[in-house]
């Protein structure tokens, strides 16, 4: 069976080599694939699961910014740390909350009471991510990821964590298990059990030219349901022989299986125009009914990563600005929240309101959005300012996804019919 890419060894002969498949025009259309694919703003998700806990991102401190106020038992050891509009439970166990916002808060929003419909894991991670407890909606970065102005060899590349691809589901690819390159250079072949015959290189590119050629004749000659299929089969072959030729250039052979590790090659074949979105699993132990004395901990290290790519991001050359921090949107989010209050086992059980973090481009930085009382509900707020209105409404998951796929060029409507985005995320709605 042909693999239907460049092998390893046609990739290492140069672009030379490539230029001689002239019948397959493939350069050609990797050239304009890749630069379409400079034309969207990009999308990085990071997944808590387990449902964390939403109080270091939405302290209850009195003025004395050290005792707790209301229903909402901070962690003992913790007071209020702030600058600018920000604010946030500090602690000797978490000084890279306080290095990440001091550096970054001028490009952070932090979204407080989002309402996740459902005390429940799977309900809420459906929620969180598509707004709707429907099981047939696809989620926010399958849907941005198939419905930019480009094309992506690999549209929402999942490193861990939650997906609800939907009809997208020719867009989701899994990261980390190397998979999908096994499936196109043919070295799964080695792990079946019948064992496949390796062709030989020459044949298996003239097996390829064959197969893009004669595919390309078919398309020509129709029209209706059998163009389209026979185009998304070429199209698949020019995708697979864009990122068999581009893998070392990515880094797709290599890398650690770190938060930082994966969000780094995401960020790599986001910046090459490979990839679109990406989610990517905080690690950790977030659903601490029985103690929540790690919690601290947890968080200081995912925004110790946060600081290393944001630091990153400020410094990489980008495609859509000068750098990738100005085209590349972070999101930050967990299924559902804790309550307010510790449980017998100072842990804190399941409650439908959360926080969540936006940091980067399009993003109104240095901007609290939404609100909660001293009991950790949820206030109706302004959603052009954020701020609390008794006019205005709860801030659901829902007005979060469709703001975020507003910030993409993705009309909400088409999705979402009838839901406001949350505008006052976005620096200019």
């Amino acid at each position: 069976m042909s693999k239907l890419a460049l092998t390893r060894r046609g990739l290492l002969k140069g672009v030379a080599h490539a230029a001689a498949l002239g019948t397959l025009g493939s350069m050609a259309a990797v050239s304009r694939q890749a630069k379409a694919a400079t034309g969207d703003r990009k999308f990085l998700f990071f997944f808590a699961g387990g449902g964390w806990d939403a109080t270091p991102l939405d302290p209850k401190f009195g003025t004395d910014g050290l005792s707790p106020v209301g229903g909402t038992d901070m962690d003992p050891g913790t007071m209020l740390g702030s600058v600018g509009n920000l604010s946030w439970s500090s602690g000797d166990d978490r000084p890279n909350m306080d290095r990440f916002f001091t550096r970054w808060g001028s490009r952070t929003a932090i979204m407080r009471g989002v309402n996740v419909h459902s005390a429940g894991h799977e309900a809420g991670r459906k929620w969180v991510m598509t707004g709707t407890s429907a099981s047939s909606v696809p989620d926010w970065p399958s849907i941005l990821a198939s419905n930019g102005v480009a094309e992506y060899p690999m549209p929402h590349l999942v490193f861990g964590g939650p997906a609800y691809p939907g009809p997208f589901g020719a867009a989701v690819v899994r990261g980390g298990g190397g998979t999908l390159l096994e499936l196109m250079d043919g070295s799964i072949n080695g792990r079946a059990d019948v064992r496949a015959p390796v062709v030989p290189v020459p044949m298996d590119e003239a097996m390829d030219r064959f197969v893009h050629d004669r595919t390309a004749r078919f398309a020509a000659s129709k029209t209706g349901l059998g163009r389209a299929r026979v185009e998304d089969l070429r199209s698949n072959i020019e995708r697979s022989m864009e990122l068999e030729g581009r893998r070392f250039e990515a880094g797709l052979d290599g890398g650690g299986r770190t938060m930082v590790d994966q969000a780094m090659l995401a960020l790599e074949v986001m910046r090459l125009g490979l990839c679109r979105c990406a989610m990517i699993r905080i690690p950790g132990g977030w659903d601490t009914h029985g103690g929540n004395g790690a919690v601290g901990r947890q968080m200081d290290a995912f925004f110790q990563g946060l600081d290393e790519l944001m630091s990153h991001m400020a410094s990489t050359p980008g495609n859509l600005g000068n750098y990738l921090s100005d085209e590349v949107t972070i999101v930050a989010a967990s299924e559902l929240g804790r309550t307010p209050k510790f449980n017998g086992a100072m842990g804190r059980d399941h409650w439908p309101y959360t926080s969540m973090i936006a940091v980067g481009s399009g993003i109104a930085g240095n901007r609290v959005v939404g609100k909660t009382d001293e009991g950790f509900v949820s206030e109706p707020v302004n959603f052009s300012t954020g701020e609390a209105s008794s006019s205005g409404d709860v801030i659901g998951t829902e007005h979060v996804g469709t703001a975020l796929l507003k910030l993409g060029g993705v009309d909400p409507e088409r999705f979402l019919p009838g839901i406001q985005p949350l505008d006052a995320l976005l620096r200019n709605p």
